[in-house]
């Protein structure tokens, strides 16, 4: 089930294919990326790169309001509107690649995972889906994403950030 938000429109210098997505046609290179290459990694909402927080900006209603682990954030119906709506987990960036994972809350919390393509600081592909496992690196996320791939509706309930 695609979200009513699509983020397939949009002004943020990248068209994203959502159905391309929903197919995980571009999830075998991500894979590939995180399993290879060297990656840094941080639990501090101030260390994502600017040109990554531009765009997650852009891509969403609420500027990407993400609090830090120890913060409160929108987790359900009684929060606070003034709280952040997403809770920061982690993320891991390499030279060409960034990854994320945060809760999201509402009626239940669910962690979104997050994964952008860069070439000279610009987000060339983006991959997106969802869990209810908060993940603690991101070898946690190839072992759940290898594991839910192949089940219908396993790694997407919808796309959205």
């Amino acid at each position: 089930m695609l979200s009513s938000y699509s983020f397939a429109q949009n002004n943020c210098g990248i068209t994203v294919d959502t159905m391309k997505i929903y197919l995980d046609e571009n999830l075998d290179d991500f894979i590939s990326d995180l399993q290879t290459q060297k990656f840094k990694t941080s639990k501090d909402k101030n260390q994502i790169p600017g040109s990554i927080m531009q765009y997650l900006n852009c891509l969403t209603s609420d500027n990407f309001s993400i609090a830090n682990p120890n913060e409160e954030y929108r987790c359900c119906c009684e929060s606070s509107q003034k709280l952040p709506k997403r809770k920061l987990l982690f993320f891991s960036e390499s030279k060409g690649t960034f990854l994320i994972t945060y809760l999201t809350g509402g009626v239940g919390v669910s962690t979104k995972i997050v994964m952008l393509k860069l070439q000279d600081d610009k987000v060339i592909d983006l991959w997106t889906g969802y869990s209810f496992t908060e993940f603690k690196s991101k070898e946690q996320v190839v072992k759940y994403i290898k594991a839910k791939r192949k089940i219908k509706f396993g790694l997407h309930g919808s796309i959205g950030l």
